[in-house]
C-alpha cells in the first residue's frame, strides 16, 4: 500500500510524544513492505528536503508560509497567533501544496497526525481524490487551538468562542474526506473529543501508539532508599508542582526524586525545591538515558492535572517493570491499574498525593509485586503488536468497513 503520512513535526526534529508515535509507525510500515511517504515541515526555508529517503521513507519537508514556524510556536508573541492560525486555516497554498504532494505520491491511504501546521484546508484536496484517511487524535486540537483545553493553569470550563469557531472550520474540512476514520490512544481523549465535535458520525477506534522504546542499558538493582522519577515537560499542566509540595511534607523519609525534563516552570521549581537534598533537575535527556534510569528508580509519578491522552512515558515505565504513581485522569487509569502495576491519585489534591507518597515510602515491599505484575505485561506493548491493530483500522476504513474490536 502506497501511504501519505501527515505530521507537522517529526523525526529528527521533535518537540513531544505525537511525532516519535508517527516516526515508529512509519518505520513498522516500511518494515512490512509499505511505501511511506512523510509530509512534514522544516525549522527553516533552508532545512527543506523534497523526496528524499530517511529511514526508508519518502521526506517531504516543506516550510509553509506563517507568521512563524511550528518550532517557535511555544516563543512567538501573542499578536501573532491569531494570524497564524488564520494562514493555518484559509490560506490557499496549504491546498495546492497539498495537491502537489498527492501528485507526487498518488497515495492509496493518508494517515493524518498533525494537520495543524500544514494547514486543514489541505484536507480537501485529499476529499477531492476520495482518498480514504485516518485521523489519530493525539490530543484535542481538532476543537482547541491551544490543542489541550488547558489554559491558564487550569483546563477550560466550557468550548470558548474562538476555540468553537475554528472547530467548526476543522469539521467542515473533515467532511469533504467520504472514507474518513478515527483512532484515538485513549478513550478518556476520544470521549472528550466527542463531546466538543461530532467525531462520532465515523468510526472511532481506540489502539494505543505503536512506540518502540530503547533496551535498558543496566538492570534494576536495590537501594537503601525509594528512588523516585518524574520524566516530562515541566509545565503547569504536568502538576509536577502537587507532588513537590506533596514530597517537600515528606522530606524526612528516605527517598530522592530525579527530574528529566525542561519547560517553561522550570525555572519557579528549580527556585522553589532546588536547595533540597532529596532532588535532582536532569534536564533533558535522550530515550536510551531516560531508559536506563528508568531501570535504576523504583517508582515513576505521571501527576497531571490535564486530560492526558495516553502518555507514553506509562508505556515506557510499564514496559521495563517500573511502576506508576499515576492522576486518576484522563487516559492514565487506562493503563495504571492500582494494586496490580501502580496507583492512582486524584489528581491536583496535594493532601491525597502526600498520602499515597508517604504509604509508599512507609512501605517499599509494596513496590516488588507491582514491579513483577508490570513485566509480566510487558508484551502487550510490543511495538508488532500496537502498530498491527492500527495497520488493521487503516484496512477496515480503507474497505468501509468495521475492524475488529
Amino acid at each position: 500500500m502506497r501511504i501519505l503520512m501527515v505530521s507537522a513535526l517529526f523525526p529528527p526534529h521533535v518537540q513531544g510524544g505525537a511525532e516519535i508515535s508517527a516516526h515508529n509507525l512509519a518505520t513498522w510500515l516500511v518494515d512490512q513492505g509499505h511505501e511511506v511517504s512523510v509530509l512534514t515541515t522544516a525549522p527553516t526555508p533552508a532545512d527543506e528536503v523534497w523526496d528524499a529517503v530517511e529511514g526508508g521513507c519518502r521526506i517531504f519537508r516543506v516550510s509553509p508560509p506563517r507568521a512563524y514556524s511550528a518550532f517557535e510556536a511555544s516563543r512567538a508573541p501573542g499578536w501573532k497567533k491569531p494570524l497564524w492560525h488564520l494562514q493555518d486555516l484559509f490560506d490557499p497554498r496549504n491546498e495546492r501544496m497539498m495537491d502537489r504532494i498527492l501528485d507526487v505520491v498518488q497515495p492509496d491511504f493518508v494517515a493524518l497526525h498533525y494537520i495543524q501546521g500544514l494547514g486543514y484546508n489541505g484536507l480537501k484536496a485529499i476529499g477531492r481524490r476520495n482518498i480514504p484517511a485516518v485521523f489519530t487524535l493525539h490530543d484535542l486540537g481538532l476543537a482547541c487551538v491551544k490543542m489541550a483545553m488547558f489554559s491558564d493553569g487550569k483546563e477550560c470550563a466550557g468550548h470558548c468562542a474562538p476555540c468553537k469557531a475554528t472547530a467548526k472550520v476543522k469539521l467542515g474540512y473533515l467532511r469533504h474526506i467520504e472514507r474518513l476514520g478515527f483512532i484515538s490512544p485513549s478513550s478518556a481523549n476520544l470521549e472528550k473529543l466527542k463531546t466538543l465535535q461530532p467525531i462520532g458520525d465515523y468510526p472511532c477506534y481506540r489502539a494505543l501508539n505503536a512506540n518502540q522504546y530503547p533496551v535498558p542499558r543496566t538492570v534494576h538493582e536495590p537501594a537503601d532508599h525509594i528512588r523516585i522519577l518524574y520524566v516530562g515537560r515541566l509545565h503547569s499542566s504536568k502538576g509536577l508542582d502537587v507532588a513537590l509540595q506533596a514530597l517537600d511534607k515528606l522530606g524526612d523519609r528516605r527517598f530522592t526524586l530525579t527530574i528529566l525534563g525542561n519547560g517553561p516552570a522550570e525555572a519557579e521549581w528549580r527556585q522553589s525545591y532546588g536547595s533540597r537534598p532529596w532532588i535532582r533537575f536532569g534536564g533533558h535527556l535522550p530515550q536510551q538515558d531516560v531508559a536506563d534510569q528508568m531501570a535504576a528508580s523504583d517508582l515513576l509519578l505521571v501527576p497531571s492535572i490535564w486530560l492526558e491522552n495516553s502518555p507514553g512515558v506509562v508505556i515506557q515505565a510499564l514496559g521495563v517493570g517500573l511502576p506508576v504513581m499515576g492522576s486518576d485522569k484522563g487516559g492514565i487509569p487506562e493503563l495504571v491499574q492500582p494494586g496490580v502495576n501502580g496507583m492512582l491519585v486524584e489528581a491536583g489534591n496535594v493532601v491525597a498525593w502526600t498520602e499515597a507518597l508517604a504509604a509508599v515510602l512507609d512501605h517499599p515491599e509494596r513496590l516488588a509485586p507491582l514491579r513483577q505484575n508490570a513485566l509480566a505485561s510487558a508484551d502487550a506493548f510490543a511495538k508488532p503488536v500496537l502498530a498491527g491493530r492500527i495497520f488493521s483500522i487503516f484496512e477496515a476504513v480503507r474497505d468501509g468497513r468495521q475492524a475488529e474490536a
